[in-house]
């Protein structure tokens, strides 16, 4: 953070000393003629023109990142309701919910597929990338479930994780307490024919 706010002056501070350096030079040896004055008009046009190019090209990537944080948070706590939904089914046995679930933990990968792992940092990098993995995970776990299959097991499975998931919305300071069935965000699934 402290090197991102460094980072957001420094072209500023840089182009500021060059253009007080021309300021000086103009103290003490103005321009005589009409074109010399172009020329220290052009240049000192070219450098705010720089400073803005620069600034600008901060403000659009730190927007980037923080889209990046906000759909990876919302892959991480739809994460939780999926796994906390699949944990449900399992308990009750109900294969219909579980068959819903089931897809929707695919949109959910999907979702997080979308994160950008070039715009996020070390810590998002790690929650993203471990979902990911606990995503792929859980896929292949329910893939091969049938109504006959192992429900106690499956059940374990998804209520071990949960505990990681709600560590990682905590760190991003979403803690899972504060949400229920309406977290469910951002996408694209159509309940119209699952099987």
């Amino acid at each position: 953070m402290k090197s991102g706010v460094a980072f957001r002056w420094l072209p500023c501070v840089g182009i500021g000393g060059l253009l007080a350096g021309a300021t000086a030079a103009l103290w003490i040896a103005p321009p005589r003629t009409s074109g010399e004055w172009a020329a220290w008009v052009q240049a000192a046009s070219v450098l705010v023109a720089l400073c803005l190019a620069l600034r600008l090209q901060y403000v659009a990537g730190r927007q980037a990142a923080r889209q990046a944080e906000q759909v990876a948070t919302l892959f991480a706590a739809n994460m939780h309701w999926v796994f906390r939904e699949l944990s449900d089914a399992c308990i009750k046995r109900a294969w219909a919910d579980f068959a819903v679930h089931r897809r929707v933990l695919q949109e959910v990968l999907a979702q997080g597929r979308e994160v950008s792992l070039q715009q996020i940092d070390g810590s998002g990098l790690a929650m993203v990338t471990s979902l990911r993995a606990m995503a792929v995970e859980g896929l292949e776990m329910v893939a091969s479930h049938t109504p006959q299959g192992d429900w106690h097991q499956l059940h374990r499975y998804f209520e071990k994780r949960l505990p990681s998931i709600a560590g990682w919305l905590a760190l991003y300071g979403h803690p899972p307490e504060n949400s229920g069935p309406t977290d469910y965000q951002g996408l694209r699934t159509s309940f119209g024919q699952f099987g």
